[in-house]
Parts: structure tokens; C-alpha cells; sequence
């Protein structure tokens, strides 16, 4: 293949450097011996440092290289393949970091799974969002129970208020059941006692008639037979 002119290999450089720093983890990869084949076309591996030099082979956009030597005087650099082939290519045809067709894949995995974290997250939210949602109903629930509960609450406690309240007059009816039930015990006894003591009295009136028939029945005949007797005297 024929170079390109020095002004377009320069722009494609210069767009190549920009794209490889978007990626670039840090400064220290700078340091590193490894280099990549530029992504926009094959190059030529040479056994010496200009093109007059015998072609060891094409190197394809994307393979990884070892840098040996870089020669900036004239441009070139002594690299290793992977295969253990050693050459010199220009210096403007080698990256510090993978070129964008070798990291697209890498790029497109991220992205896909990026796309996966991001359905996984969207469909967490949708489930934390219906899970607030039930949420929020069931807390409404609870509002409501709770107003039923107080509201069972204040019947209760005005039930046992009214509960005490009878309870109250409960105590205070035994009481007087009680207190009753003594004045009639009371009662019966002092109409037991006044009944004794009538009995008792017209018990003794009727002994006194008794005994006051027979003292007339003894007094009587006397009288009479003195009486005859006197008669008789005269």
C-alpha cells in the first residue's frame, strides 16, 4: 500500500491521539512498551528504517505489538509481534492505547451491560415504587383502623365510665338491700317481742278473770248462807 500524504497521516494521528486519551486510565500507560497498529490501515513491517527496506510482513489495523527501540530521528520503531517477529515500522502507525476498533467491542459489551444494570435498576425502582405504593395504602389503612380504634376506644371508655357509674349505684342498692334487710330483722324481732308481751298481757287478764270468777264463785255462797242463817236466827 502507498503512505498517505504527511498532512492527512498528521489529522488522522491527531483524531486517533484524541479518541486514545478518552480512554487512557491513567498517565502511567504512557510508560508502557505496548503499542498498537493503527486502526485506519495495514502497515508495513520492515527489516530497516526507511521503505527501501525489505517488507517482513503486513501488520492489520489492531494487533498488538512490543515496542524494542524507537528511533524518533528517523521516525521508525523496532517492534516484536506476538509471534515473536521482530521489524521496524513508522512511529505515526503505532498507538499508546488499542484503537477504537479493537476497543469497540469491549465498548459495546459495557454498553450492553450497562443497558442490562440500567433495565435491573429500572425494573428495582418499579418494584420499590409499587412496593410505596402498597406501602402508602397500607398506611392509610392503618390511619383508618387507627380512627376505628380510638373511636372504639372512647366507647369503651365511656361504657366503663358508665360500667363504674352502675356499678356505683349496684354497691350503693346492696347496701340499702342490706341496710333494709336489717331494719326488717329488726322489725320482725320488735314485732315479735310486742307480740309476746300482748300475749303475755292477755294471758294475765284472762288469769285474772279466771281468778276472779272463782273468788266470786267462792265469795257468793258464803254471803248467801249467811244471810239464811241470820234469817234463820230471827
Amino acid at each position: 500500500m502507498h503512505p498517505t500524504s504527511p498532512q492527512k497521516s498528521t489529522i488522522i494521528c491527531m483524531i486517533i491521539i484524541m479518541l486514545s486519551g478518552i480512554f487512557q486510565v491513567n498517565d502511567s500507560i504512557a510508560q508502557d512498551t505496548r503499542r498498537w497498529v493503527s486502526d485506519e490501515f495495514e502497515i508495513t513491517m520492515r527489516t530497516g528504517k526507511n521503505n527501501r527496506q525489505s517488507i517482513i510482513r503486513m501488520l492489520k489495523s489492531g494487533t498488538s505489538v512490543e515496542l524494542l527501540e524507537a528511533d524518533n530521528e528517523a521516525g521508525y520503531s523496532l517492534i516484536r509481534t506476538g509471534s515473536g517477529a521482530e521489524g521496524w515500522v513508522l512511529n505515526r502507525y503505532l498507538l499508546r492505547s488499542p484503537p477504537a476498533r479493537v476497543r469497540l467491542p469491549d465498548i459495546e459489551s459495557q454498553l450492553q451491560r450497562s443497558e442490562e444494570n440500567r433495565r435491573k435498576l429500572a425494573s428495582e425502582l418499579r418494584s420499590l415504587q409499587q412496593e410505596r405504593k402498597e406501602l402508602q395504602g397500607q398506611v392509610k389503612t392503618l390511619d383508618s383502623s387507627g380512627q376505628d380504634l380510638q373511636q372504639q376506644l372512647n366507647r369503651v371508655r365511656q361504657l366503663s365510665a358508665g360500667a363504674i357509674q352502675i356499678d356505683d349505684q349496684n354497691q350503693r342498692l346492696k347496701q340499702r338491700a342490706i341496710d333494709n334487710e336489717r331494719l326488717l330483722e329488726e322489725l320482725k324481732l320488735e314485732n315479735a317481742r310486742l307480740g309476746s308481751r300482748s300475749n303475755q298481757r292477755w294471758f294475765l287478764a284472762g288469769a285474772g278473770v279466771i281468778i276472779a270468777g272463782i273468788l266470786v264463785g267462792l265469795i257468793i255462797p258464803r254471803i248467801r248462807w249467811r244471810r239464811k242463817s241470820k234469817w234463820g236466827e230471827l
